[in-house]
């Protein structure tokens, strides 16, 4: 992270910001005592924007922001976004999926302030890729649907944040929500840990090519057989349109996602579609 400019500016100034065009940026923007922080690189000839969330991360080894797969902007002609979840400032924890706290949700408040970076740098909803694995998938498929018009590329994403491994989800429960039962945290909270409960809230599903590694059951069992059994209650027709599966077996890889030459790939495809 060292070799990025950064600066640091408030929620309401953001409107006068001034992005420059080549020069990868970390930008934190500081909204009501949280910092929300980003990792910009423009392109001047591009109508286009991709944008990256991250999965889990080793919080022995480094301290937030995390921008994984940083190194690969310089494999795209299009704009490019990778985005930090400022959950991860709450507690000690690998994975934060955007929950927020009690009183926020902070993947809503990343898509709030991704809308206004859109203004500013002349980028329509329908030009705009956003792209995760694992939780990141997740968290794209969410910031899809609060960005309409855009489109999500998810490999082996979560879909039910409840049913990933208990001993990650309990960290970020313990963390941000101690006063809640986890009872209380699923009946409550739905929307922010269910993408099913979020595309009923927000009553829109948006495009979503979803690649899942028939070989990981884990994925399978817990994620993506409920979900696509689930969609028929948020809107059977709806969904048929605006959801792509794409199923592999690899059985040496189970939930990590395919490597950076075909992920590339599919971005590519379907960023320029």
């Amino acid at each position: 992270m060292e070799q990025y400019n950064k600066t640091i500016i408030p929620f309401e100034k953001l409107r006068e910001l001034t992005i420059p065009y080549n020069e990868p940026l970390i930008l934190s923007v500081e909204k009501d005592g949280i910092l929300f922080d980003f990792l910009i690189r423009l392109r001047k000839d591009s109508d286009k924007l991709i944008v990256l969330g991250s999965g889990a991360y080793d919080s022995n080894k480094f301290s937030p922001p995390v921008f994984q797969r940083h190194s690969w902007m310089n494999h795209f002609e299009e704009s490019v976004i990778y985005f930090n979840d400022p959950t991860l400032y709450l507690g000690k924890m690998n994975l934060g999926w955007g929950f927020g706290n009690a009183e926020r949700h902070f993947l809503e408040e990343v898509a709030e302030i991704l809308k206004l970076l859109l203004n500013l740098i002349n980028i329509e909803n329908n030009n705009v890729l956003f792209y995760g694995s694992s939780a990141g998938g997740f968290m794209s498929m969410l910031l899809a649907g609060f960005i309409k018009g855009s489109r999500a590329l998810v490999n082996n994403p979560q879909t039910f944040v409840n049913n990933y491994f208990a001993s990650h989800v309990n960290k970020l429960f313990q963390a941000v929500v101690p006063e809640y039962s986890k009872d209380e945290i699923l009946k409550e909270f739905s929307y922010r840990i269910n993408a099913l409960e979020f595309f009923k809230k927000i009553n829109y599903i948006p495009e979503i090519y979803y690649l899942q590694n028939l070989a990981c059951e884990h994925d399978m069992d817990k994620h993506l057989i409920p979900f696509f059994l689930g969609l028929k209650e948020v809107s059977e027709s709806l969904a048929n349109k605006r959801i792509q599966f794409d199923l592999y077996y690899d059985k040496e890889k189970d939930h990590n996602p395919l490597d950076m030459d075909e992920t590339l790939s599919y971005i590519h495809k379907l960023i320029r579609k």
